[in-house]
């Protein structure tokens, strides 16, 4: 087995590992929230090259009239791609034909490139120039401070996976300590999607509210759902808000860590598939286990909270940006034929499944 195959089994043990310690350690805090409330506020999960799946489903809401007063996004990973575009889309810099045009353009040497010896992590340069031509250039978003709507993105530091506080959410505006708005967008966005291993981790230049250090993908700490940010929103604005809509993409049961690997320039024979190892399957846990301590934390958000999660046919892979569009396209028909879910109802089955297995080991 190479290092670039072995160096997976690593991160599946560490995304499973923090995701637990997460979890038991964030029930144990509930912010106070405020009892008036206006507006709706957007949380959007990690996607890696699914981001278009999230982004047809955002269209979609907005087509149903369902984003006019949204006063609140989170994202985190790709997820935070797609928070910033919303930005731009609600702002009126950017319309949603113009987005698609963007997302359908990118291409796997848009984002990374694979060096001769054929390891991990990839070359990440191809990244942030595409998001420095769209983001600063296009859009002129150079400090996260630019973004109109309150927007939080969040990030890992690299030498907390020791199960410390680990996780930080810079916002647009000042709704923590940690939050600097003038730290450059780019920077904040290529941490938030280094997801571990595969991707390499990023520096945030001239911070002064948070370390100097490496830093990776959120969603490998407490923010696989981020909706920590909106509880930090509301205590500072000192007002909840109306509704909650959580975004997030497909989750594929078929084991493909081996094509994954393919796809970064890795040949592991297909050993992972052989042994079954599914990253989808340790990542989808990790979602439910945050949904439900959202719902611990804040009983009273579930009667205003939403899931949309697509549920197609078709597969794709999570390094695998060659067929954005297809994706959108599968997605969006998929939408509209749909409604986003209540919390509870989408969080029965899952709860039903853990309680089966429960009694059955008793």
């Amino acid at each position: 087995m190479n290092r670039g195959a072995f160096s997976f089994i690593l991160l599946a043990l560490i995304i499973s590992t923090l995701s637990f310690v997460s979890d038991r350690n964030s029930r144990r805090v509930s912010i106070p929230l405020p009892s008036r409330r206006s507006g709706t506020a957007i949380i959007l999960t990690g996607a890696a090259a699914r981001i278009p799946q999230e982004a047809a489903l955002l269209e979609e809401l907005y087509n149903r009239g369902l984003l006019r007063n949204v006063v609140f996004i989170s994202g985190v990973s790709s997820g935070a791609l797609n928070a910033v575009a919303l930005n731009a889309i609600l702002s009126g810099k950017m319309t949603w034909a113009e987005y698609r045009k963007i997302l359908f353009s990118i291409h796997n040497s848009d984002i990374f490139t694979q060096g001769e010896k054929r390891k991990l992590p990839v070359n990440t340069e191809p990244e942030r120039k595409f998001l420095t031509e769209v983001f600063e250039k296009k859009l002129g978003y150079h400090s996260i401070g630019d973004l109109k709507i309150p927007t939080s993105v969040s990030f890992t530091e690299l030498k907390h996976i020791e199960f410390r506080r680990e996780v930080f959410r810079i916002c647009s505006r000042k709704i923590n300590n940690e939050t600097d708005t003038t730290l450059n967008l780019v920077d904040i966005l290529m941490a938030s999607t280094a997801f571990p291993i595969a991707f390499p981790p990023a520096r945030i230049r001239n911070s002064k509210t948070i370390p100097d250090a490496e830093y990776i993908d959120g969603g490998v700490g407490e923010d696989h759902v981020p909706f920590r940010a909106l509880f930090e929103f509301e205590q500072k604005r000192g007002m909840g808000v109306e509704k909650v809509f959580i975004i997030s993409r497909k989750s594929d049961s078929i084991p493909a860590v081996s094509e994954e690997l393919k796809v970064l320039g890795i040949n592991d024979k297909g050993i992972f598939d052989k042994m079954g190892v599914s990253m989808d399957n340790i990542l989808q846990r990790g979602i439910y286990r945050r949904l439900i301590a959202y719902s611990e934390l804040h009983p009273e958000m579930i009667r205003r909270t939403w899931i949309w999660v697509p549920d197609f046919r078709e597969s794709f892979l999570m390094f695998n940006f060659d067929k954005l569009q297809e994706q959108y396209q599968v997605t969006s028909a998929w939408a509209k034929t749909h409604d986003p879910e209540p919390i509870g109802n989408f969080l029965l089955p899952y709860l039903l499944l853990k309680k089966g297995e429960y009694s059955n080991n008793y």
